[in-house]
């Protein structure tokens, strides 16, 4: 996985789904032992080896979909994933002719989270002047803001102790979960329309091209608190499945892996891109969609809706004014919403299952562990 060098790919920080590959598989090079092999000599050898024409002699196995799923090549597994979780998760906007003043994020066409935008004057009067300060920063964090232009994962895996063999399948999720982003935070962005930091003042200056797309909410702080969040899940060493995890309490706990999240989100302010309000936005969002998802795929039947209030929002952004920020109905209203935990295919709770095995958890009761056999295989003897 290629992190450093490369940053004339910085034209595209706004939609990151390239994000998927983040998972370290440079591996996947390898995987197709056919390709360094010309196809010239393949047919010679054919030729020398191949005898009378036998028809059909293999009878392929019957297996589950849970099998043929984690067979498929990267971009197959991909595309069927992100079929699922966009039959979930989507974007309501009040207008599609001008710009809205809320956005909704929904799941299971429910209201899941509800971002009000500031306005461009209270921007100016409530939000500029913390790109001053922050840019004193920009000497000390100028070499991760260019790498996190088009990386997230990598910071994650330095204290989650992530690697493709060892936690296969929770980087699958987690590549999911930054495509699952970029998926709604764009349009949720065009229907808002907020104004990046520079185009209020000349002074902001940022060191990286600004995005080609609206400022709020922030898409890395978006992405970082996906990852956090879902990573955050499996940071107790003895979760209790009939009690449902609390990523507010990972946050004002300030676990390592939401200090990271913080970190990247507060980069884009270092770097004149974003407002703090943006970021504030985006960790709300992304908290509370991986929050969900990790909710369905238990099988919870609840999980906690929230609405940012950014047109009254004046404060700057790090993890402990999050932390108040969630714990401050003015600030962060939460409700409640119901979940269909029936429309979670089998193949995804059998992913989550070797998620869980991953981290030493047992498989959630009730459902077929991916370690035992495929009762649809038939029995050798």
């Amino acid at each position: 996985m290629t992190i450093f060098g490369a940053q004339g790919a910085q034209g595209a920080q706004g939609a990151q789904g390239a994000q998927g590959a983040q998972g370290a598989q440079g591996a996947q090079g390898a995987q197709d032992v056919l390709t360094g092999a010309p196809s010239w000599a393949m047919l010679s050898s054919r030729a020398g080896t191949q005898r009378m024409w036998p028809g059909a002699n293999r009878t392929p196995a019957a297996q589950s979909a849970w099998d043929t799923y984690r067979k498929l090549a990267p971009g197959p597994r991909s595309a069927v994933t992100m079929q699922m979780l966009g039959s979930w998760y989507g974007v309501s906007l009040a207008s599609s002719a001008a710009a809205n003043d809320t956005a909704l994020i929904t799941l299971q066409r429910q209201a899941l989270v509800t971002l009000t935008k500031p306005s461009t004057d209270f921007l100016a009067d409530h939000q500029i002047d913390y790109l001053r300060a922050a840019a004193d920063l920009q000497p000390d964090r100028l070499d991760e803001i260019l790498v996190q232009t088009a990386q997230l994962l990598p910071f994650f895996g330095m204290t989650a102790c992530l690697s493709p063999d060892a936690t296969r399948w929770t980087l699958r999720l987690a590549e999911a979960g930054l495509d699952l982003c970029t998926l709604i935070e764009m349009p949720v962005k065009m229907g808002l329309d907020v104004p990046h930091p520079i185009a209020l003042s000349s002074a902001v200056q940022p060191v990286i091209q600004t995005p080609g797309h609206p400022s709020f909410p922030s898409g890395h702080a978006t992405e970082s608190f996906m990852l956090a969040t879902l990573l955050s899940r499996f940071f107790d060493p003895a979760p209790d499945d009939h009690v449902p995890f609390d990523p507010v309490q990972a946050v004002q706990r300030q676990y390592e892996v939401m200090r990271t999240a913080a970190r990247i989100a507060t980069n884009r302010t270092v770097a004149g891109v974003h407002f703090p309000t943006d970021s504030m936005a985006g960790a709300i969002a992304g908290l509370t969609m991986a929050e969900a998802l990790v909710n369905l795929l238990e099988g919870r039947d609840t999980t906690p809706s929230r609405t940012y209030h950014g047109d009254s929002y004046k404060g700057d952004f790090n993890l402990t004014l999050l932390g108040e920020a969630l714990a401050d109905p003015a600030v962060v209203a939460v409700g409640s919403i119901t979940l269909d935990p029936a429309t979670v295919p089998d193949w995804m709770h059998d992913m989550w299952n070797e998620i869980r095995q991953e981290w030493g958890e047992r498989p959630l009761p009730g459902s077929r562990s991916p370690n035992t056999p495929n009762p649809n295989t038939p029995n050798p003897t």
